[in-house]
């Protein structure tokens, strides 16, 4: 039996997810099935910067405009938003995105301003990560506090991951990590944080590190709906760690894609 007929077959029997990966040369599918990473192509040919989920498509932040790409069948429609040059998309009330110039907008009726701030490096909720911090959005950006930061969770328990360390949102931003962490992503009862060289995981209240499968940098962690979790590194391996694999080991499977300057991934609703 083929490669591509095994996956088939194991996709059919446990169920997939497809996750979006934002590259040099584009968007690209990847079919995962529980610990298996299947097959995966490219969605769409373009300079791919971040990609967020929107419901049941995916948003793309591009050298050319903002896409918005429907999943979930075998030609996926893509849409221009007409938005121009962006480095970085979320979704909150509404579609965000910021761009190359640090001005983040809001896309209602059309795309409106709501301020601009330095080196925007990402958008997740009702927040946003640039080089002079951590940014609400509201009717315009709200400065909440902390400096240099690459990442954030702007939903359920808010984090940001800064070069001075990990934070996470109480009454006020605690340090949870020390460290230079580029990474942070949460759902649910599930965080994880990654440093260039290290990744976490918190468990039961507390951090602690995971082994994995690379010394590649990982860009991004996202969550399937079966609760496993899959991750992705700079020059384009895929990593799954599922609830409880077919063959009973535990740990990250991985694969490499081959897609060079990855940024992003996102699990849009299957």
């Amino acid at each position: 039996m083929g490669d591509i007929e095994e996956d088939r077959i194991y996709a059919d029997t446990l169920g997939k997810t497809d996750l979006y990966v934002a590259t040099g040369l584009g968007v690209a599918a990847v079919s995962v099935s529980n610990d298996r990473i299947g097959q995966f192509s490219l969605a769409h040919r373009c300079e791919a910067h971040d990609v967020a989920a929107d419901g049941t498509r995916v948003l793309v932040a591009t050298d050319e405009d903002v896409l918005a790409i429907e999943t979930g069948g075998p030609d996926l429609p893509v849409e221009p938003l007409d938005f121009g040059p962006a480095v970085a998309v979320g979704v909150a009330d509404a579609p965000l995105a910021a761009a190359p110039d640090g001005t983040v907008y809001a896309l209602t009726d059309d795309w409106e301003p709501l301020g601009t701030v330095a080196s925007v490096r990402a958008i997740d909720g009702d927040l946003v990560a640039s080089f002079e911090g951590v940014f609400r959005v509201d009717e315009t950006l709200e400065h909440v506090g902390l400096d240099d930061a690459f990442d954030v969770v702007g939903r359920e328990t808010p984090y940001a991951a800064t070069s001075e360390g990990l934070y996470r949102l109480g009454p006020g931003w605690t340090r949870d990590l020390e460290g230079d962490f580029r990474v942070v992503s949460a759902a649910g009862e599930q965080a994880h944080a990654a440093t260039a060289d290290a990744l976490y995981t918190r468990e039961g209240g507390s951090w602690r590190e995971r082994d994995v499968p690379t010394d590649e940098p990982i860009v991004d962690v996202g969550y399937v709906k079966d609760g496993g979790v899959v991750g992705i590194t700079k020059s384009g391996t895929c990593l799954v760690d599922p609830v409880a694999a077919k063959d009973g080991a535990s740990g990250w499977r991985s694969r490499s894609l081959g897609l060079p300057e990855t940024a992003a991934l996102a699990v849009p609703e299957q």
